[in-house]
């Protein structure tokens, strides 16, 4: 059994691993976002297993089109329409930042040609093995896959979330056993998430008293899962304020309702967008920061999308709030006004005066949970990837596992098993 790690190793971003073997088999082909930086291109590839559709892990899937021969990808229906849209916004945001896509509207043609669709449950069998298809509980349609060639089965967790969320529900371990080699995301190996109920609250909390205040709640949320989880969250207690929705959140939010059966609640998120206001045209953003309201937008990381233009008009109205759900990437805009308090951009410097606060939403399994799905499945191997302190983690896991070898890959290293 050999294992090539092409990508999401030591780092969050730009997953992708290779089983090399008799069937050439890709485990998601990502991008590293901020730079657009991709993995290696194989010489060959037989099938490409897309887990789900959040750029780190679908942003290089298209360019698979340079070999010879366009691979099948598998993925549910839902990450195949959700792919569709963010990488065909990655493609513009690319373009006007100046830098090189890595892939073009037809290679994106050639992927949803060779697309196949799978759901949960499925086993898929292959040349000499097989795949099953089980839910990862990241975002909707998010898949963990158990490829077993070679006498050996191999589980790829990609991201995955224990924890219920309003959106989905959490992976189901009870089904997965009998692993040998563990492939496991490692983003929050060194801390735990506080409880999700109580997180709720407390953002409900913040909305309310901006909107007493007389403000604007400014909710930056990612377009894909985060943004129709904030819809459900607000509409699940109850308000006498508008709620808008802004930016490429308001097609993702559709796009989920197309596939409910990948839902928890395909009802309540369907009450959640009758109860909001979408905003259409550039001349609704100036005319609703007038009255106070709540705003979930796109540009998670204020980088760009309508959450820019909103910080550009609120950034020193102290009676706003700037409610920030989701991880902000180092080098963001975000990111730097966290650590600094000024909101940075190539046209822009402020000082901000909104009242800023953080929320923890992750869809990704805290530290607990991974030595309790470790613990479960107690495999003889763990391959530790998409995170900071992958190293560390490894370390951890071999001396509290008796029998468990776990290791923390370099770009490039080839595993043999």
């Amino acid at each position: 059994m050999k294992i090539q790690c092409l990508g999401g190793c030591r780092e969050v971003g730009g997953n992708a691993f290779l089983l090399d073997n008799k069937e050439k088999i890709m485990l998601d082909f990502g991008v590293v976002v901020e730079d657009q930086r991709m993995p290696k291109l194989p010489e060959k590839v037989d099938m490409c297993l897309l887990a789900h559709a959040h750029l780190d892990h679908s942003g290089s899937v298209p360019a698979l089109n340079r070999l010879n021969k366009f691979p099948p990808v598998y993925a549910t229906a839902s990450t195949f329409d959700q792919a569709y849209l963010i990488l065909q916004d990655s493609l513009k945001v690319a373009r006007l930042r100046g830098l090189q896509p890595n892939y073009s509207r037809s290679d994106m043609k050639q992927m949803s040609q060779n697309e196949v669709r799978v759901n949960y449950g499925e086993k898929l069998e292959i040349g000499s093995g097989s795949i099953e298809i089980h839910d990862a509980g990241h975002i909707a349609g998010s898949t963990m896959f158990l490829v077993e060639v070679e006498g050996k089965r191999i589980l790829y967790t990609s991201d995955f979330g224990i924890t219920d969320s309003r959106l989905v529900k959490g992976a189901d371990m009870k089904k997965i056993k009998d692993i040998d080699i563990l492939i496991m995301e490692s983003t929050y190996a060194s801390r735990d998430h506080p409880d999700r109920k109580q997180t709720e609250k407390d953002f409900i909390t913040s909305v309310k008293e901006t909107i007493e205040n007389g403000g604007i709640a400014l909710i930056p949320s990612f377009a894909i899962g985060r943004s129709a989880e904030m819809l459900m969250v607000l509409d699940s207690f109850k308000h006498d304020f508008p709620v808008y929705i802004d930016g490429m959140a308001r097609t993702a939010t559709n796009l989920a309702m197309d596939n409910p059966e990948f839902l928890r609640d395909p009802k309540a998120l369907q009450k959640a967008i009758s109860n909001t206001r979408f905003i259409k045209r550039h001349e609704e953003r100036k005319e609703i920061i007038k009255n106070p309201c709540a705003i979930v937008t796109t540009g998670g990381c204020l980088d760009g999308g309508p959450a820019a233009m909103y910080m550009n008009h609120l950034w020193n109205r102290q009676d706003s709030s700037l409610l920030m759900t989701g991880f902000q990437i180092p080098r963001t805009a975000g990111r730097y006004l966290i650590d600094t308090g000024r909101y940075v951009t190539e046209e822009v410097d402020f000082k901000v005066k909104m009242n800023m606060k953080q929320f923890d939403f992750s869809g990704h399994a805290g530290r607990s949970e991974l030595f309790s799905v470790i613990n479960k499945i107690r495999p003889k191997h763990v391959v530790c990837m998409h995170g900071d302190n992958c190293q560390r983690f490894a370390t951890e896991i071999s001396g509290r596992f008796e029998g468990t070898e776990a290791i923390a890959p370099k770009i490039g290293d080839v595993l043999h098993y």
